[in-house]
């Protein structure tokens, strides 16, 4: 009996906590004619390497999150955003390019701007989701 009572109470637990649905985080760099690929962190987590003219679809728990590029011998940048569960969030990138560096610069864009600049850009497949 006891058996029986301490498996029902393990069921009931896991059954009464609800699932927390992800935001998703869509990267894109749009029409560069030159560029490298960068590697992507989210979350302190490599995620993926993101050349010009492609993007990534990535999957984050609700909260803050940060979204860290890096290129060899070329400087970390960090874009932070705080998500809500089930929302779609569309972030440019393009590479910046200096006398001594190379980095991405990031920042939010609305879904009109993201759809119509994403066209011609490649869904990047290896993707490791974070969470």
């Amino acid at each position: 009996m006891e058996k029986l009572s301490l498996i029902v109470g393990i069921f009931l637990c896991f059954a009464s906590s609800e699932p927390v649905e992800k935001a998703t985080l869509i990267l894109y760099r749009g029409r560069e004619f030159l560029g490298n690929a960068h590697e992507i962190r989210v979350n302190d987590k490599l995620v993926a390497n993101l050349a010009a003219n492609a993007y990534i679809e990535v999957y984050v728990s609700p909260g803050k999150t940060s979204i860290e590029s890096s290129i060899y011998r070329g400087s970390k940048r960090v874009f932070r955003l705080v998500t809500e569960p089930a929302q779609v969030y569309y972030i440019k990138a393009y590479e910046e390019v200096d006398f001594w560096d190379r980095y991405l610069v990031m920042g939010a864009v609305d879904v009109e701007t993201a759809k119509k600049e994403m066209k011609k850009c490649r869904k990047v497949q290896k993707v490791k989701q974070p969470d």
